[in-house]
């Protein structure tokens, strides 16, 4: 699997995990957590469903800003898919930097 798979699918988690439709979860987020995440997941999910590799990169490059500062507060699924996701994205643009 190439890095931009493991990219999105480490982002599909995620979005998946978080921004189902009936909100359950979303909801029972801590409030900071919740905060924090909700804009920059819906980048994340834009730029997997419409988006290029650079732009889902970028999203997912705002939302690890925006969210490790609460990881803390996460529930341990969610802090263990945004680690995932935090080292896809390092993979990733490592894999990127050396094809250059």
């Amino acid at each position: 699997m190439g890095t931009e798979e493991k990219l999105r699918r480490a982002a599909t988690r995620v979005v998946d995990l978080v921004l189902t439709e009936d909100c359950i979860y979303l909801d029972a987020l801590p409030d900071v957590v919740e905060i924090e995440m909700v804009t920059p997941l819906s980048a994340v999910g834009r730029a997997l469903d419409e988006g290029t590799p650079n732009e889902l990169k970028e999203a997912v490059g705002l939302f690890l800003s925006c969210v490790l500062p609460v990881a803390r507060e996460m529930p341990g699924d969610l802090a263990e898919a945004v680690t995932e996701l935090r080292f896809s994205l390092r993979e990733y643009a490592a894999r990127r930097s050396a094809a250059r």
